[in-house]
């Protein structure tokens, strides 16, 4: 036992290690645990780091998953937690990126609906040396509304696996990554499955290729090697576009997202024949590119330019990634595991029917 919490300063993978080889100690596991903590001060429902110091809500790792109101216990929670990271290295960018902008605020679990107010629009200002005249710009709101899902994927750990070795199953990890990548989805593609009538009106979701409000374009195909020249001068037309006909966008605020068949060829030489940066580095120097990623989800040769500012896109954010066990009765019945987030994200537009959001197609 006192090796065990001398062992607390140490990494968690030996301090898990160490707490599954006292056997005799399992059934004490809660009080010693409660002490453990106790002695140091800290809450086990909160997430710690090998030395033992609080990891704030501001700490990316925390944000990506969340452990229910201690639904399962610390060092299983860490190593949960560690495969998720892992899990989210993969090519899934359209909801991390939105949260690394800012572009995320919380909602209520009990919220089926989010939703958003736009405005109209409001007449030129003047510039006048003794205003003696003032607009009344008669403000309106208009209210849009979009679904919020639960995303979710259930699995069962046979009873006598349970303990720390339902944490390496591969259903774990499969659940993990079911519900990743069905939030990836629904924002690159939307969900016409997901419809909730409010006001004789049915709200949906929509993502960043079938929104009815964003910019369409055509370019060459980017996968074939005749047009690597092409790449740079009609990505600048496109974002050129959206200046014109969108709303305008800012300097370093745009997100260039293309097909995995595509990132392939931007990983390439920008000089054919020459040692040089890549296309996807070039793409970078362009002034209004935030940063240029493949997109899991986008079908093939297809491109996707997101402005990332709250006027274009924003994520309502119900629960972050969790993993919960279900209540049993009986001790030799499967444990249930679900893993399971809530948020959506809601692609805005101005009260002209523009916004931020240009999708590229051959």
């Amino acid at each position: 036992m006192g090796k065990l919490i001398t062992s607390f300063g140490e990494s968690r993978a030996e301090h898990a290690a160490m707490i599954a080889m006292h056997g005799n100690n399992w059934n004490g596991y809660e009080l010693f645990h409660n002490d453990l903590f106790a002695e140091h001060n800290l809450n086990k429902y909160h997430l710690i780091d090998a030395e033992g110091k609080l990891i704030t809500n501001g700490d990316d790792k925390q944000a990506l998953v969340t452990n229910a109101n201690g639904t399962v216990r610390h060092e299983d929670f860490l190593v949960i937690r560690d495969m998720v990271i892992e899990v989210r290295r993969r090519d899934l960018h359209a909801i991390s990126d939105l949260r690394e902008a800012g572009l995320s605020f919380t909602v209520a679990i009990g919220e089926q609906l989010v939703g958003f107010e736009s405005v109209n629009e409001f007449q030129t200002a003047k510039q006048e040396m003794n205003p003696n005249s003032f607009d009344n710009n008669d403000t309106t709101f208009t209210e849009t509304f979009v679904p919020n899902p639960i995303t979710h994927s259930t699995f069962s750990v046979p009873w006598r696996q349970e303990g720390f070795n339902y944490k390496r199953s591969l259903a774990l990890a499969e659940s993990l990554r079911q519900v990743s990548e069905r939030l990836e989805e629904t924002t690159t593609n939307g969900n016409a499955s997901v419809v909730v009538n409010f006001n004789d009106t049915n709200h949906g979701i929509f993502g960043y290729t079938n929104d009815p409000d964003r910019g369409t374009g055509t370019i060459s195909d980017w996968t074939l090697e005749a047009n690597r020249d092409k790449i740079i001068n009609e990505l600048i037309e496109q974002i050129g576009a959206m200046w014109n006909t969108q709303g305008g966008v800012k300097n370093d605020s745009v997100m260039v997202y293309v097909a995995n068949d595509i990132w392939t060829i931007l990983q390439k030489d920008y000089i054919t024949g020459q040692v040089s940066e890549s296309i996807a580095e070039r793409i970078m120097k362009v002034s209004q590119v935030k940063g240029v990623k493949p997109l899991e989800k986008l079908a093939s040769k297809q491109v996707v330019l997101v402005e990332m500012d709250r006027r274009t896109v924003e994520l309502g954010v119900a629960s972050d990634i969790i993993i919960t066990p279900h209540t049993k009765t009986n001790i030799m019945k499967p444990q249930v595991m679900t893993t399971y987030a809530a948020m959506v994200h809601k692609i805005k537009s101005d009260s002209k029917g523009n916004t931020g959001i240009r999708h590229l197609t051959i």
